[in-house]
């Protein structure tokens, strides 16, 4: 089954202030933490289903960082596929992982290797609902022994939309929603644009990506929990 990924970082705190803080002082994040993020295809198919443990956790210069290792819920062993990491540094929340990547991307390159530890996302700390954020890009590696092949996934014009409650399975998170205009490099048909919740001390809880005609392609959602 394909991979997907997902980060999470602690609870969150239950309201919401005018200006969210990404990152609350408040941080409940230990190595007894799991997650598990599921993935839907283009049919709304299961895609894949991706467990998380955290592995560590440590104070940096800036802030505070989480490792986390990634364990696909199909694999012949239990052996961490991959490790990524979450750090809240300064005034910018720095997400490394592949719950980014459109879960169509798993659906298109099935049984094949991903890795994308080599890119992160960032986010400003503090939103407001009308805040314009700049660009992002992720590159994707496929690995089809012996050739790597490299995906590139931007997000442009990106801007917080609004504030708002998500029910997933595993429990219910008031989030920032972020959108923004997206394309891929070979060109894809199902890029077009994206919705992404993030919640406090969390990160990306959901990502939903369309088509430029507004046919959804891909579903992230965190479906499990465990503190």
């Amino acid at each position: 089954m394909k991979n997907s990924a997902f980060f999470i970082v602690s609870l969150l705190y239950s309201i919401f202030a005018s200006a969210q803080n990404l990152c609350a002082d408040n941080q409940k994040l230990t190595e007894k933490t799991s997650f598990e993020i599921t993935a839907y295809g283009t049919s709304n198919t299961l895609v894949a289903v991706t467990n998380f443990n955290v592995s560590s956790t440590f104070n940096t210069l800036s802030g505070r960082k989480a490792i986390i290792a990634q364990i696909d819920k199909d694999a012949p062993t239990q052996e961490p596929q991959n490790y990524y990491s979450l750090e809240c540094a300064d005034s910018t929340l720095l997400i490394n992982n592949r719950n980014i990547i459109p879960a169509y991307v798993f659906e298109e390159y099935s049984n094949m290797n991903f890795d994308a530890s080599a890119s992160s996302i960032a986010i400003p700390k503090k939103l407001d609902v009308g805040q314009k954020l700049s660009n992002a890009a992720y590159e994707i590696e496929v690995e089809v022994a012996p050739i790597t092949h490299r995906l590139h996934y931007y997000l442009t014009d990106r801007i917080v939309t609004a504030k708002e409650t998500i029910n997933t399975p595993a429990g219910t998170f008031e989030c920032y929603l972020i959108e923004a205009k997206t394309h891929m490099k070979p060109r894809n048909n199902n890029t077009g644009s994206v919705k992404q919740w993030f919640a406090e001390d969390i990160g990306l809880v959901k990502q939903v990506d369309y088509n430029v005609e507004g046919a959804i392609t891909g579903i992230n959602l965190l479906t499990d929990l465990k503190f």
